[in-house]
């Protein structure tokens, strides 16, 4: 034996040394992603759904929620973000978190003109599922201090239309805690989001 180790000793130790740096990038490949880290507590909020309900933002808690904020006739941002959410509720129906373990919710700061009857069309022609998205509503004053208390800047034009943070869309975990910022639009990358989405979740996907 100990004459196989002298022989062949230098041989063995490439070997044992190939061994452990192979199993140390399988290890690498399927280590889990790194947590996310907490932002900053999702500021608490009590507004209306389109049957007139009081809602608030811990009635969720339990669940993975991405909060949007947006006014229906805005003319390029606000719909691509939509139409980007859309894609992701359809990935997440397919893997059976979508209404259980996740909630959207899309806040109106612009409720004068988006009225219970125009945000549902606007949620209908969007292709929205209501079993896991929530449209939410109040007074100006009342959604207008709700995107501030999150960060969103949001100033209101003398021609009706607004200008607002592109930076409007916030993951928030199960025990109410943002999670994550992301772009709007077309800067939105759906695969991070869904990804992301997961992790706090829980899902092995």
């Amino acid at each position: 034996m100990k004459a196989i180790i002298h022989k062949h000793g230098f041989k063995l130790l490439v070997l044992l040394l190939l061994a452990l740096f192979i199993g140390s990038i399988v290890s690498w490949l399927n280590q889990e992603s790194p947590a996310l880290p907490v932002i900053k507590p999702a500021p608490p909020f009590t507004l209306k759904n389109l049957e007139g309900e009081t809602v608030q933002l811990s009635d969720s808690d339990g669940k993975v929620r991405l909060i949007e904020f947006l006014f229906t006739s805005c003319p390029d941002v606000c719909p691509m973000t939509t139409y980007n959410m859309v894609k992701l509720q359809e990935e997440l129906k397919k893997e059976g978190l979508w209404g259980s373990k996740v909630q959207f919710q899309s806040i109106t700061f612009d409720p004068v003109k988006d009225t219970p009857e125009v945000f549902k069309k606007y949620g209908d022609r969007m292709g929205m599922d209501y079993a896991g998205w929530k449209l939410l509503t109040g007074t100006e004053a009342e959604t207008g201090e709700v995107a501030k208390s999150f960060g969103v800047m949001v100033q209101k034009m003398p021609d009706g239309q607004f200008v607002h943070s592109v930076t409007s869309l916030f993951l928030v975990d199960g025990a109410g805690k943002i999670r994550k910022v992301f772009a709007m639009g077309e800067d939105m990358n759906n695969e991070d989001i869904l990804k992301k989405i997961r992790q706090i979740a829980g899902s092995s996907k």
